[in-house]
């Protein structure tokens, strides 16, 4: 009798086990869904909208944006897909009282694009964002991945295109040379460096069809260095102020294709009255140095770290004052041949601001 209470038991504890590990399955597509949207706060299963949901949202494009056939293998854990113009969102909600192991099935068109995750609490606030792995799809196909969400909440993926962003930074930033109202010679030094950004950009884009994903980022620094100097020569001139902030916009652009093949993977997250942050190194590439800080810090307060080798772990901790809002940290990576800055932030998200992707 006492053997058969043990083992009654131990089945207890397996099934137990066995359900604390439900796989779930969920697919997506790229064609348009006609079911309208309900309320995101209605969607996470909370009484009324916070300020927290209607930032992710407005994140997410709840409202505008184009809806996506999608199912999930489980009534309990909900699924919706958006479009935006270069940006597709999977919102997941797991409504049960056990966490899941969700595996993500869909298609994204040809693109390099970066990931980010967001992690959302039981009642909707957000918990954490990531910037994942960057994702190079040569043609158009499906793509999968591997989630875990506990009980009783949710998670944002949202994958970006950069290539296409690039693309339009750098028609804006060649109209606006041609258009700026600056001295002959300066328009001429502006154009020549327009011309050799053109022809990085060219060899970058050629590279990346070839597989030659190691060439292509040292291209694309090279455009950053070049950027940022035709930042510098049109911030003297008045007339040259729409240049400026063009150069601005291709620097962010590149800055952002750059982590997607560099594949820097950050974490960023509060607790208490602290800020973590944790970033790795997910690339092929040795890193020369890695200089973390808050975007607001002191430079005294930042982290710098050398020899940082694939697959790799950094971690850093900054602390908060009182109600301080979460803020935008940024990750520099200096590498044999290029250097690439990102900047990280869910305070974007919480205080509500539209991002462009």
């Amino acid at each position: 009798m006492k053997h058969l209470a043990i083992s009654a038991v131990l089945s207890l504890l397996c099934l137990r086990v066995i359900l604390a590990q439900a796989e779930e399955k969920i697919t997506w597509s790229l064609q348009g869904a006609e079911t309208p949207p309900v309320p995101f706060h209605q969607f996470v299963g909370i009484s009324g909208p916070s300020a927290a949901t209607d930032a992710v949202a407005r994140w997410v494009g709840w409202e505008g944006g184009e809806r996506l056939n999608c199912e999930s293998s489980n009534h309990s854990l909900r699924v919706a897909a958006v479009h935006l113009p270069r940006t597709w969102s999977l919102v997941l909600w797991n409504s049960s009282e056990q966490k899941v192991k969700v595996v993500i099935e869909g298609e994204l068109p040809a693109g390099v694009y970066t990931t980010e995750r967001l992690t959302l609490g039981g009642d909707g606030e957000i918990a954490a964002i990531e910037r994942r792995n960057g994702l190079r799809q040569d043609s158009a196909g499906r793509v999968q991945r591997v989630e875990w969400l506990n009980a009783r909440s949710g998670l944002v993926l949202r994958f970006v295109e950069r290539l296409q962003s690039v693309d339009e930074a750098m028609n804006a930033l060649r109209q606006s040379v041609w258009q700026s109202e600056v001295p002959r010679g300066v328009l001429s030094r502006l154009a020549a460096l327009m011309r050799e950004t053109d022809s990085h950009w060219y060899q970058a884009r050629a590279n990346l069809r070839r597989g030659n994903v190691s060439m292509s980022a040292r291209g694309i620094h090279r455009m950053l260095f070049l950027a940022s100097g035709m930042r510098v020569v049109s911030s003297k001139y008045a007339g040259a102020e729409e240049v400026t902030g063009q150069a601005e916009i291709l620097i962010d652009t590149l800055s952002e294709l750059s982590s997607a093949l560099l594949n820097i993977v950050i974490g960023v997250r509060r607790e208490e009255q602290s800020l973590q942050v944790q970033v790795v190194n997910a690339g092929a590439q040795v890193w020369k140095a890695l200089r973390l800080t808050p975007e607001s810090a002191a430079d005294s307060d930042a982290v710098v770290l050398s020899n940082v080798k694939p697959m790799e772990r950094a971690e850093a901790s900054f602390r908060l004052s009182g109600e301080q809002q979460v803020p935008a940290v940024v990750a520099s990576v200096l590498f044999n041949g290029g250097y690439a800055r990102l900047r990280v932030s869910c305070g974007s998200v919480e205080v509500g601001k539209e991002e462009e992707p």
